[in-house]
């Protein structure tokens, strides 16, 4: 039978590309262009050599983004439900083998799961790298489209340098096969994505400036993760205590919805841990009655998809809709008060964490003590990052600091001993480069998963 499709405009081949977007809070981004296509379901190459194509490529890389680190309705997790469960916000409270797996920090390259999870944010990169050199092409107006692009690409890159071992390889169909990159190289990589971000973010409009402090927040990162702690800081002093660039989410389909939510409140996969390993080694994510982790017992039965693990749900995350933090003011003013500790101003750092606590989004806080030892102090700074930061992507990287950056031993930030599920942990501190990377010759496979 012969069909002849309608035309679509704009707004609904963003839907079909994006399948999932990104928004400021308090305000999404709006498309001025109007994109024709005579086939919904395809779009070919050169069909992307235009204004309208690379705006259309523009909300692909956004979709992507979206479901590389957030996940989908239940068939793919995104990096914070993996970061999540490896370290100690989340346990695993399903039978999938591959989820247990990283869950118990022993992990075989094999590990179908994580190959999709890996698949999944190197094409978001790839499709942010793309479509920023579209835009510069044929589409450089407005630029701050192509900052936010350029900016994303960054967070893509940090998340590689935060959950994966040292050595991830990035290839393109520019350059071919990539080579090992190391930690150190991969932030580097991102931090330089973040720079000609700015160059592209220099206008004063509340857009393009709500966008240039997402690639400040990622470029003091990326620096954090280096020890870079007053060059991080510096990056960030501008940034307002209100900023948000969060995620949109609806029900249109499933890569559109909060994967966070539906794997934890629908599917029941994951379940909000409290002291996670039996050696107790976890944060009171629960008991804690922490007002910025709120929990809620599932009210069907209690457990989880296996029928044995206690089912407690995040209210961060309440609903398929609810927006996601990427990137906000909170963590600009973590990262100074970090750079005050490491320089030795305790006093300072300590007025910053209460200046967040009073300011915050978060009511019922009271100002805190101080431990008044170095390493209480360094207690209660990633306490304050993991409460503030929780179930968005940045406990796995932190728990990697603290062995790089302070000196602490996998036993003292991993949760050790017996897990809820009565298995051993394993070793692991990052994830593997998927088995499947070994097609590519210039990849080696030595990447230890032990090394921080």
């Amino acid at each position: 039978m012969n069909r002849t499709p309608k035309k679509a405009t704009m707004p609904r081949i963003l839907r079909l590309l994006a399948a999932g977007g990104l928004a400021l809070a308090l305000g999404a981004c709006s498309v001025d262009e109007v994109l024709e296509v005579t086939d919904p379901d395809i779009v070919n190459p050169r069909d992307l050599q235009s204004a309208a194509g690379a705006a259309a490529a523009f909300a692909g890389g956004i979709g992507d983004f979206s479901f590389a680190i957030i996940g989908d309705a239940g068939g793919t997790e995104g990096q914070i439900l993996v970061g999540g469960s490896m370290s100690d916000e989340l346990m695993n409270s399903e039978t999938f083998p591959t989820r247990q797996e990283y869950e118990n920090r022993s992990i075989d390259e094999r590990n179908g799961t994580l190959t999709a999870v890996f698949r999944n944010l190197q094409r978001a990169r790839v499709s942010l790298e793309s479509a920023a050199g579209l835009l510069q092409q044929y589409a450089p107006t407005p630029e701050r489209r192509v900052g936010e692009a350029l900016a994303l690409a960054g967070y893509t890159y940090v998340f590689f340098g935060e959950s994966y071992c040292s050595g991830v390889p990035f290839s393109s169909l520019e350059a071919g096969l990539g080579t090992p990159k190391s930690t150190t190289e991969i932030f580097d990589l991102a931090i330089a994505r973040f720079d000609s971000a700015l160059v592209y973010l220099t206008a004063t409009d509340s857009a393009t400036v709500a966008r240039a402090n997402l690639a400040r927040v990622g470029k003091a990162r990326a620096q954090l993760n280096l020890g870079q702690f007053a060059a991080a800081a510096a990056t960030v002093t501008g940034v307002p205590l209100t900023f948000q660039y969060r995620t949109t989410h609806t029900v249109t389909t499933g890569r559109q919805q909060n994967g966070v939510h539906v794997f934890n409140w629908i599917s029941e996969r994951f379940s909000v841990a409290d002291r996670d390993g039996s050696a107790g080694t976890g944060l009171d994510f629960r008991s804690a009655n922490d007002p910025r982790v709120q929990v809620v017992r599932d009210p069907t039965d209690g457990v989880g998809f296996d029928a044995v693990t206690p089912q407690w749900n995040s209210l961060k995350y309440p609903t398929r809709t609810t927006p996601v933090p990427i990137a906000d003011g909170l963590e600009a003013k973590l990262i100074i008060a970090e750079a005050l500790l490491q320089a030795g101003n305790a006093g300072a750092w300590l007025d910053t964490l209460n200046y967040i606590r009073a300011n915050g989004p978060v009511a019922g806080l009271g100002p805190l003590a101080d431990p008044g030892t170095a390493r209480g102090r360094e207690d209660l700074m990633f306490r304050e990052r993991a409460f503030w930061l929780f179930l968005t992507g940045h406990r796995l990287g932190d728990l990697r600091r603290l062995m790089r950056q302070y000196g602490r031993t996998e036993d003292e930030v991993f949760p050790t001993g017996v897990s809820p599920k009565g298995v051993t942990y394993g070793d692991d501190v990052n994830l593997p480069v998927p088995f499947e990377e070994r097609n590519n010759t210039n990849y080696t496979g030595a990447c230890s998963t032990t090394t921080p």
